[in-house]
């Protein structure tokens, strides 16, 4: 969910990606999780033809809809944050 929160500012690179990430998730790790998106039909991988080759991930017109899924989970998250701190 994390990898397609951070596709939702439109194609990012895999390099890119990766600096987003936890520390901990591997190289290797990222590459499964983007694959099995991509699989999904969640996002889509670009591959331009040029030298050095670049490859760009974005989202998919489904992975797109689920913007609005992820915009609500922030809303509920940021309020569930203030619902923890005003109890303390």
């Amino acid at each position: 969910m994390y990898i397609m929160h951070l596709l939702t500012d439109g194609p990012t690179r895999f390099n890119e990606l990766q600096r987003k990430m936890p520390e901990e998730m591997t190289h290797t790790t990222l590459s499964r999780q983007l694959k099995k998106l991509e699989e999904e039909g969640l996002i889509e991988r670009i591959e331009y033809q040029q030298i050095p080759p670049k490859v760009e991930y974005k989202l998919s017109d489904i992975g797109e809809k689920f913007r609005k899924v992820l915009k609500e989970l922030e809303i509920w998250g940021n309020e569930y944050i203030q619902y923890l701190n005003d109890k303390e």
